[in-house]
């Protein structure tokens, strides 16, 4: 018995097809790019604008550090630094024990600019800066950095004058008695007359004294000017270019 077998014709396409195939798969990725690169751009947009809006908020609140750290110095600091002068100018028999301890504690006391640094230190070491090609802006940062780090320079100097060349030198050479009763049993000495000071001695800590002083009223005041300059210089950028209050 003969079995005759069904004879299937070939379905084949044509290379138009695979073409077609082909462009419509590349262009589906193609577009899925473009619209993840859309994504991206937005988000890194969004965050630039976040990062900027932190770094003004950390600008204002550097300018408001410098403008109490300034008043400190001018209207606290110096007229104690310019009393402790006139002291070690009077002689020692005349000179108040109350005053001069007081006047001690006083000046030991230094206030240290505390910086806002969390939006700077995100676009140093997070990698944030590639979000910004405005390259005004970039030198804006960087500089401000520098002299944020020039101004933190100065201060350790006249932190190492403050306490190991000026208060080294007191601690020395005072009435350890006097000292203990002043600053550990609190009580508030009376009557005048202090531990005179050998005059070698005297000279040298008025010569330390002198910068401190200085270095109070002189270098650190430039210094200060220099850094809440920077900052409004850029303040005042941002809210020209990027609209950034």
């Amino acid at each position: 018995m003969e079995v005759h077998h069904p004879h299937h014709a070939a379905h084949t396409k044509k290379w138009t097809a695979y073409v077609l195939e082909f462009l419509m798969l590349f262009l589906a990725v193609f577009l899925g790019f473009v619209a993840e690169n859309i994504r991206e751009h937005a988000v890194e947009k969004t965050r630039a604008k976040e990062l900027l809006k932190s770094f003004v908020i950390d600008l204002k609140k550097d300018t408001s550090e410098l403008n109490q750290l300034q008043n400190f110095r001018k209207n606290y600091r110096r007229p104690r630094l310019d009393s402790f002068y006139a002291i070690l100018n009077t002689p020692p028999e005349k000179v108040e024990r109350a005053v001069f301890f007081r006047l001690l504690k006083r000046i030991g006391g230094l206030r240290i600019f505390s910086q806002s640094t969390g939006t700077l230190n995100q676009l140093k070491n997070a990698g944030y800066l590639r979000y910004f090609s405005d390259p005004q802006l970039l030198n804006h940062i960087s500089d401000y950095d520098y002299i944020i780090q020039d101004f933190k320079a100065d201060e350790n100097i006249e932190m190492h004058i403050q306490y190991d060349k000026l208060m080294f030198l007191l601690k020395q050479n005072i009435d350890n008695n006097d000292a203990y009763s002043t600053y550990i049993e609190g009580r508030v000495l009376s009557g005048q007359g202090i531990k005179p000071f050998k005059p070698d001695v005297l000279e040298n800590i008025k010569s330390v004294l002198i910068d401190v002083m200085s270095h109070n009223q002189v270098v650190m005041t430039i210094q200060n000017e220099s850094v809440k300059a920077k900052a409004t210089e850029i303040l005042n950028y941002l809210r020209d270019t990027y609209k950034v209050e």
